[in-house]
């Protein structure tokens, strides 16, 4: 919720042209229903706090796709 986190994630939307960079979706007049976008890190945020405001550890994805990936909700301990 800090600013500098609310700058890193238009960022991230902007550089991604507000598209779900997995499947392509994204919003458009007429569409029906608007789609909900997540600004993703690649690398946990509580496990890299060095990266946690760098653009290249973010991605545009949908609610779908951001379900997909290994740390959606939360970081995962993944084991082995």
């Amino acid at each position: 919720t800090s600013f500098e986190y609310k700058l890193w994630r238009i960022a991230v939307f902007q550089r991604d042209n507000f598209t779900c960079i997995w499947c392509g979706d994204k919003n458009y007049e007429g569409r029906g229903k608007t789609l909900i976008l997540h600004a993703d890190h690649i690398k946990p945020f509580a496990l890299y706090p060095e990266l946690r405001f760098a653009i290249d550890n973010g991605r545009t994805l949908c609610v779908d796709c951001h379900k997909k990936t290994g740390t959606w909700g939360r970081y995962k301990k993944q084991n082995g």
